[in-house]
């Protein structure tokens, strides 16, 4: 503390003063000091430093001028007033989802079964996809890519459904499904995180989640775990007690990488499997909706209505679209997509004995708002297109151009198959009530790609109402008309009803 030497210096202590003023005084030492007026008016001593006594170092740490509140102990409410908040918002954390599972987690949709808009990279959803183990912006990641062919996944719609919900989240998904692999031992998690006993897959999917993560912690990414998505049980489907073990197999696998990636709380979402060579799929289907109904936060939904193709186990296109929008439905409790369906379908007999090169379609109308998702083109042997096909729609009324996409040939992208039509997705176009004309190019040599004379049915709000062709095979309005019952049948298309 300072020391202080009094002195008896002028003005006298008896004068009258002025509150708060000081002069200077002089010290026995022959120093200043300073002599100052107390709150009563008069003078106080003189006071005088020791320069021989120890001062204490000064506190240069900055004051608390904020009010006390001395009738309590509460917290002091911070919270902005009515002048304007002008505080820096604090951005959410990095939503990180979990993807496992078989080959439909995998993908085998054809690429061409993707709009044009989501082929291409989405830099608004981040993806760590094991087969290339780095973080990319979001496209189709599968294996079956390997092998020459385009194919995707649920990644692509349940990502870009994530980020159309919420533009102001971000997202990121780590992908890891390997096709043909059980729940009973390739997915088998153990009983501890570095259980020696654990299945290739599980292990597998744990390496690539801690790789995933630590590049997002080495780059400062504030992230936490929101949900995981489950596609897989068709190789568990072929034996009895396999499929009857499911339910408890698919209970332990949830609470293991819960526990194994510290989110115990977190939501999980289950595509029942549709696999109609399984079988014993009912048996693991229930199984998958008694873990729904027993297992907290965890959800599953029906897929037996999306397409599949032609080996009876894989979701085409337009299927692999609706189950990517169903995991991201299903985990916010939203209602579930409709997948699209064809406007018309082959219910008889037809003929195909004409050949050449034709625009050729038909005339058609519709009696309620709907959306075209994809076009397609007849392929009645499902044997792949030996040439590409347009096909475009046009307003009726005023001749104009509407809709148009290319169906690929098989040597260049294979397309989806539904019925007898090979099919390639668009940019949705909405159509109103009215008439159109829907055409597609034929080759000669190619008489399973039109047919005329055929027995058919219409969608609901759908009619059937003349064929059209114009010769030669290049894209314009049909212009020869027949009003034979479903001629010049090649083109087709999927809607959902708005």
């Amino acid at each position: 503390m300072l020391t202080l030497l009094l002195a008896a210096c002028a003005p006298e202590a008896s004068e009258p003063c002025e509150p708060g003023r000081s002069v200077a005084c002089a010290c026995v030492d022959g120093t200043a000091g300073a002599q100052a007026c107390g709150v009563e008016g008069t003078w106080g001593d003189c006071a005088c430093i020791d320069e021989d006594a120890e001062v204490d170092p000064v506190d240069t740490s900055p004051v608390d001028t904020s009010p006390v509140d001395t009738a309590d102990t509460a917290p002091v409410d911070t919270a902005p007033d009515d002048t304007g908040d002008t505080a820096v918002p604090v951005a959410p954390p990095l939503q990180v989802y979990l993807l496992a599972g078989q080959s439909n987690m995998d993908g085998y949709g054809y690429v061409s079964g993707l709009p044009p808009s989501l082929q291409i990279a989405q830099p608004d959803v981040r993806l760590y996809w094991s087969g290339i183990g780095a973080w990319a912006n979001l496209g189709p990641a599968s294996y079956g890519s390997l092998y020459g062919v385009e194919y995707f996944g649920p990644e692509v719609t349940f990502g870009r459904a994530l980020a159309d919900a919420d533009p102001g989240g971000s997202y990121a998904l780590v992908k890891h499904a390997v096709g043909g692999t059980d729940l009973l031992t390739y997915w088998y998690p153990g009983t501890y995180r570095a259980d020696p006993a654990q299945g290739e897959g599980y292990r597998d999917f744990l390496v690539t989640i801690d790789a995933a993560l630590a590049e997002l912690d080495a780059t400062g990414t504030d992230w936490e775990i929101a949900g995981m998505i489950w596609m897989q049980g068709e190789s568990d489907a072929f034996e009895i007690t396999q499929a009857e073990a499911y339910e408890g197999n698919l209970t332990r696998f949830i609470a293991r990488i819960r526990d194994d990636v510290a989110a115990p709380d977190m939501p999980f979402s289950i595509g029942k499997i549709h696999c109609p060579t399984c079988t014993y799929g009912d048996i693991v289907r229930a199984g998958e909706d008694g873990v729904a109904a027993t297992v907290p936060h965890v959800v599953a939904f029906d897929t037996t209505d999306l397409p599949i193709n032609t080996d009876a186990i894989h979701y085409d296109g337009s299927g692999m679209r609706t189950l990517g929008e169903r995991f991201a439905q299903s985990l916010a409790g939203e209602p579930l997509s409709v997948t699209p369906v064809p406007a018309f379908t082959l219910t008889g007999g037809f003929n195909y004995y004409y050949t050449g090169n034709f625009f050729l379609g038909y005339t058609f109308t519709i009696d309620r708002p709907i959306t075209v998702t994809d076009l397609g083109t007849l392929d009645y042997g499902l044997n792949g297109l030996a040439y590409a096909s347009e096909v475009a729609v046009y307003d009726a009324a005023t001749s104009t151009l509407v809709a148009r996409t290319t169906v690929p040939s098989l040597s260049s992208s294979p397309s989806s198959p539904w019925g007898a039509w090979r099919y390639a997705a668009l940019e949705p176009v909405d159509l109103e009530p009215g008439t159109y004309i829907v055409a597609s190019q034929v080759y000669s040599g190619s008489e399973d790609v039109y047919i005329f004379d055929a027995g058919i049915s219409a969608a609901t709000g759908f009619t059937w109402v003349e064929g059209r062709h114009k010769d030669y095979a290049s894209v314009g309005l049909p212009n020869y008309v027949t009003s034979l019952p479903a001629n010049w049948f090649g083109p087709n298309l999927l809607y959902v009803e708005r």
